[in-house]
């Protein structure tokens, strides 16, 4: 109603831009409110009366609604008007295959592909109409023309593939959705209604392939088919396959989540932002602990943290999500954390940015000692991936664990200073506190952006030296049950 009085208000005042305006009659088709759009349309008819999309928008609304007579009676004043328009012809014969006058209909069609031969519509039309009369052979013609004019769309692709399922053609079917998946692999109906006329085929193997696809990308099945070439070219092109494939799934994972969002890439600033809100306001209000540079020290101490608890929670049941590609692709099982791994620092990478402009703007600017940041950073996502990688390789085995990561890393949280200064405590327990390399790590952090300092680098090597042989480790373990976890997995 407010949008209804707003257009009425612009035609007695200043006129909207036409593409703004007609937003409000293509709401309803969008919901496929016919009648409601016809109305709108004519009320923009008044303000509008030379662009086309008044007059011909609304006939097409009043075909879909079933008032083919008043249609009738608009498309001839429109066609008066706009004499050359294509849809002059076109939105006639739309309204002849209502009635099923497929003569009338193509009639019409054939001029509007003889004057307008790059319309796609012309096309598109035409194989509706072929199709009404049963002539698939034909549809399909006009269909291939349409994908010719458009290739660029893939609107036409995919009614030519649905042309083969609704009469029942699977094989056809199936290759036409293999086009689509050439030219436009993003498309979801390009893997799902293929996978579909698969099932048709009694194909099962094939359609849970294409779904696989879907899910993970093609990726994943380039890398089982080159298994053999790349046992012959050794380790080396073995781990760069495998770290290709990680960085492929992880961004597709991260555009699929960031689609499904409605703020997008907002949310990772949004949240840690959040979370630093509840702490501070929690810690530095209400229980009033730290100090005056209190949200510099909170932002040290949680940002980093954030990074690797993510990383922990979201990698320690990832194999058993990944079961199913497990169970079809021979894919190392040291895969599904390492891509979790990857998703999580992506996104904090803007998010320590933040940080560093945040504690820059609070009065400690960048200095040469800041470098020492890069050997911290490296430590923590060395650490990060051994203790990830070892939590998500005991899961499968013992799978109730995966309730009690969540509070083991609340209890690690509380035990690593990242609400207060570890000198708050008593003297005797400080060394013993740092023996938690994550508290050892804050430390570090908070020396180099609020005190000024270099961190002990002798202590920093050898917990990184640890965390990577403890890697190592892993890597071994997870090579040797690489065959284990599609069996367990099942169970």
């Amino acid at each position: 109603m407010v949008i209804k009085t707003t257009i009425l208000q612009s035609i007695e005042t200043e006129l909207l831009a036409p593409e703004q305006a007609f937003k409000w009659p293509r709401q309803a088709v969008t919901e496929h409110n016919w009648i409601e759009a016809a109305q709108r349309w004519t009320v923009l008819r008044k303000a509008y009366p030379n662009h086309p999309a008044t007059w011909f928008q609304c006939a097409n609304a009043l075909i879909k609604a079933g008032d083919l007579k008043q249609a009738e009676i608009l498309l001839n004043q429109a066609r008066q008007q706009f004499p050359n328009h294509p849809n002059s012809l076109i939105d006639f014969a739309i309204l002849a295959i209502q009635r099923q006058e497929w003569i009338v209909a193509e009639d019409f069609l054939q001029q509007a592909r003889e004057k307008h031969p790059d319309n796609v519509q012309s096309w598109l039309i035409s194989a509706e109409c072929a199709e009404g009369i049963n002539d698939l052979d034909q549809a399909s013609k006009y269909y291939e023309k349409a994908c010719q004019i458009t290739p660029d769309h893939p609107g036409s692709f995919i009614q030519l593939a649905e042309l083969a399922m609704r009469n029942k053609q699977w094989q056809q079917a199936l290759d036409r959705w293999e086009t689509l998946r050439n030219y436009f692999p993003d498309i979801p109906a390009g893997y799902l209604r293929a996978a579909e006329a698969a099932h048709q085929l009694n194909q099962p193997k094939k359609a849970r392939k294409l779904i696989l696809e879907h899910q993970y990308g093609t990726d994943v099945f380039d890398n089982n088919a080159h298994s053999q070439n790349t046992k012959k070219n050794g380790t080396h092109t073995n781990i760069s396959r495998l770290l290709q494939l990680i960085w492929t799934k992880a961004n597709f994972n991260l555009r699929s989540e960031v689609h499904r969002n409605y703020l997008s890439y907002g949310w990772w600033i949004l949240e840690p932002l959040l979370h630093m809100v509840i702490y501070y306001v929690v810690f530095g209000m209400l229980l009033k602990r730290g100090g005056e540079n209190y949200p510099v020290f909170l932002l040290t101490g949680l940002i980093p943290w954030m990074w690797f608890s993510k990383a922990v929670i979201g990698s320690s049941g990832s194999i058993l999500a990944g079961q199913n590609i497990m169970l079809q692709v021979g894919v190392p099982s040291i895969f599904f954390p390492l891509v979790i791994l990857l998703q999580t620092t992506i996104k904090q990478l803007p998010v320590f940015l933040l940080l560093i402009g945040f504690v820059w703007l609070q009065g400690y600017p960048p200095e040469i000692h800041w470098y020492g940041l890069v050997p911290i950073v490296i430590v923590q996502a060395i650490l990060t991936i051994a203790f990830s990688c070892a939590v998500a390789a005991v899961i499968p085995f013992i799978r109730d664990l995966s309730y009690l990561v969540p509070t083991g890393l609340t209890f690690l949280m509380f035990l690593s200073g990242i609400f207060y200064d570890y000198r708050s405590i008593a003297a005797d327990w400080q060394d013993l506190f740092l023996l938690n390399p994550f508290a050892f790590l804050l430390k570090c952090y908070r020396e180099i952006f609020i005190e000024g300092v270099l961190p002990d680098f002798v202590t920093l090597t050898w917990w990184g030296l640890g965390s990577a042989a403890m890697c190592l480790l892993l890597m071994l373990a997870y090579q040797r049950l690489r065959y284990v976890y599609p069996r367990i997995v099942m169970e």
